[in-house]
């Protein structure tokens, strides 16, 4: 069978743009178990969210923060991947209203190509990639000091981001919820001013769903920051500006109910 000019050069041109189509179907297909993680029993009201088809998921907010502030909930979520949500898993994702999602696993794109997150978080949040890899060689107790420092660019992007009020509310996440998503909470609420044993406190609540980092990891990383001369020079070291900063602050800190409360 011989074909025209126009059926070849068709052929050309359509035989590798239906391969592409192909591939990032077969790409988009969520592969493995699906992820049934509801919140352990006697957990603090209103910290986990369950989103059936992730894991770890919790609020970051409702911490007491320095100078009789709290953090703010309803604000800033973080979780594990978000790339197996079930139709019931999308819809409470969408109840959460979140604006923007960061995802720190490191891949080429955050889309759902290759395991990026579900078409459902991408049509409803603007999805941004921050990839990160945290490198396991070394002492375990660097483990995060030199994520940090490997991950810079990732971590100034994600700050930036958490700076703008029109990005709320945020939710950030990697693969488990635990390691760069640890980091990246430890590193946001010790810039909203909550004290250290609070930090470990709510890095610690990831074993309770059977995900625990490294606290060796963590306790290093913390007292690295203070080291250096605490949170503000550290930030400020990662190149995240001090305006950038205070805007985070007055985005996320509201006074404690109790100091809003008329005296009788």
């Amino acid at each position: 069978m011989r074909f025209s000019r126009r059926a070849r050069r068709r052929l050309l041109i359509g035989g590798p743009l239906v391969l592409v189509a192909v591939i990032i179907l077969w790409g988009a297909v969520p592969r493995g178990p699906l992820r049934i993680t509801p919140p352990p029993a006697g957990a603090e009201p209103g910290r986990w969210v369950h989103l059936e088809g992730a894991a770890n998921t919790r609020d970051v907010g409702g911490y007491p923060a320095a100078g009789g502030h709290v953090v703010k909930r309803g604000m800033v979520y973080r979780s594990g991947k978000l790339n197996r949500l079930s139709g019931a898993g999308a819809d409470a994702y969408r109840r959460l209203g979140v604006r923007t999602a960061i995802d720190f696993c490191n891949r080429l794109t955050p889309w759902p190509l290759f395991g990026g997150d579900a078409w459902s978080v991408q049509f409803a949040s603007t999805v941004h990639g921050c990839p990160m890899s945290f490198a396991k060689d070394g002492p375990v107790e660097e483990f995060y000091i030199r994520g940090v420092r490997d991950n810079a660019g990732s971590l100034r992007k994600a700050f930036d981001l958490l700076s703008r009020g029109e990005n709320y509310p945020v939710l950030y996440h990697c693969a488990v919820g635990t390691d760069r998503t640890g980091v990246m909470t430890a590193l946001l609420l010790s810039l909203l001013g909550v004290d250290r044993s609070t930090i470990i406190a709510d890095f610690r609540l990831s074993e309770q769903v059977g995900l625990p980092g490294s606290l060796a990891a963590m306790d290093a990383l913390l007292d690295h920051v203070a080291g250096r001369g605490g949170i503000e020079v550290y930030l400020a070291e990662l190149g995240i500006a001090a305006d950038a900063r205070e805007r985070i602050r007055a985005l996320l800190l509201e006074p404690r109910r109790a100091e809003l409360e008329s005296p009788p």
